[in-house]
């Protein structure tokens, strides 16, 4: 009987020791996932449409965000922005990203991101942002709920 009990309390503390890795694991997963997600989002920029057919698969419907001129706009107000766009895109990246988990289907990624191109007069711009974005996991699809930019100086 003493045998069993030391088997079953040294698979239970055990247990508990992996459990922090495994969510480790986890969050490294998610993080990476959004990551990619935020990357595409910005290399959609370059498409005809300024990536609005990547961008509506990636908010959710409640969606509201601001931009970096201070802007609200929900999901399809956004994507008419970025359809009705009149800039030429030549270079879309994202600079840094950090990730912030809140439990296990919530997360920010904060991040800086660069964009150049030609605006609708031919003239050359280069601009950078900082931005912040909320996403959920919602019947296991991420998406983004919230956003807000901010040009920076």
């Amino acid at each position: 009987m003493k045998s069993i009990t030391s088997r079953i309390l040294a698979i239970a503390a055990l247990s508990l020791c992996a459990a922090p890795f495994v969510r480790a694991q986890a969050a490294s997963g998610v993080e990476t996932k959004l990551k990619a997600m935020e990357d595409s989002w910005a290399a959609a920029q370059l498409q005809k449409d300024h990536g609005a057919s990547v961008v509506d698969g990636l908010l959710s419907a409640d969606y509201f965000g601001v931009d970096s001129k201070g802007k609200i706009r929900n999901k399809a107000e956004t994507l008419e922005h970025m359809r009705s766009d009149t800039d030429t895109y030549t270079y879309t990246k994202n600079d840094s990203m950090d990730v912030h988990l809140y439990g296990s289907n919530v997360a920010t990624v904060c991040g800086t991101s660069t964009e150049k191109g030609k605006d609708k007069d031919g003239k050359e711009f280069s601009r950078s942002y900082g931005w912040a974005d909320t996403w959920m996991e919602r019947n296991g699809q991420w998406q983004c709920i919230a956003e807000g930019a901010s040009a920076k100086q």
